[in-house]
């Protein structure tokens, strides 16, 4: 099998930085998970406590530390770091080697979207960000690692987009995509130029979107690539 990540962001129209922040990490075991850190406001002052709490879950994943563990961790860490006056959302997507399992956990009120052969499912419920709550508990759901499995996750700034336009970002739009694209970069992509379309063009908020692709894979020398674009 093999495990396929595409990534899209952007910043607030005229913000200068995107104060939301998305990690990949290796996991030591084998795997991957993506960390999305939605920082509390926007530009840099949101992109400080981002990047901060996406470091620590990331250097903790790198560590070997579970998820559930990671996601109480950079709580606790958020809030002895900002005396709990600063949060973060958060949104977590594993692809776990070593249990055979993907694992979603969330820290936010965005959903994320698992499309599968027999159709696509919601993780929607409603969970505490981080850093303002002593003792928090993430959203944990557990699914087979199985080829042709997608994960979707996103920041509010997609699925508040459209709102000061009388539109609304209807999450129907994924589910048709997840009936014919495969690519995760291009997935990702149609994603994030819907919900800009929805803002006219100019993003009314830090938006981030993340998708995990689990498919077959014809070749055996297991080449592993990565490509990232940074405009600046």
């Amino acid at each position: 099998m093999e495990i396929r990540v595409g990534l899209a962001k952007v910043g607030k129209y005229a913000a200068g930085v995107s104060g939301d922040s998305v990690e990949v990490v290796e996991r030591p075991r084998g795997g991957l998970s993506v960390v999305i850190v939605d920082g509390q406001g926007t530009g840099a002052g949101a992109k400080r406590t981002s990047h901060m709490v996406a470091a620590k879950a990331s250097s903790l994943i790198g560590d070997g530390a579970r998820d559930g563990a990671v996601m109480r961790v950079i709580s606790d860490y958020l809030y002895a770091q900002r005396d709990g006056k600063v949060s973060s959302t958060v949104t977590l997507l594993t692809a776990d080697l070593d249990h055979k399992s993907l694992v979603i956990s969330r820290n936010t009120n965005s959903p994320v979207i698992i499309g599968h052969s027999d159709g696509s499912s919601c993780l929607d419920s409603a969970v505490n960000p981080i850093g303002v709550h002593r003792l928090n508990r993430p959203a944990i759901s557990h699914w087979p690692l199985f080829p042709g499995t997608v994960l979707v996750g996103f920041t509010d700034g997609v699925t508040h987009a459209g709102r000061y336009h009388n539109n609304q970002f209807e999450l129907e739009f994924v589910y048709d995509l997840l009936k014919h694209e495969v690519d995760a970069q291009e997935l990702a992509d149609r994603i994030l130029e819907h919900a800009i379309g929805l803002d006219k063009g100019q993003p009314k908020d830090d938006m981030v979107v993340a998708v995990m692709v689990v498919s077959n894979r014809d070749v055996e020398l297991g080449i592993r690539r990565m490509s990232v674009t940074y405009p600046f």
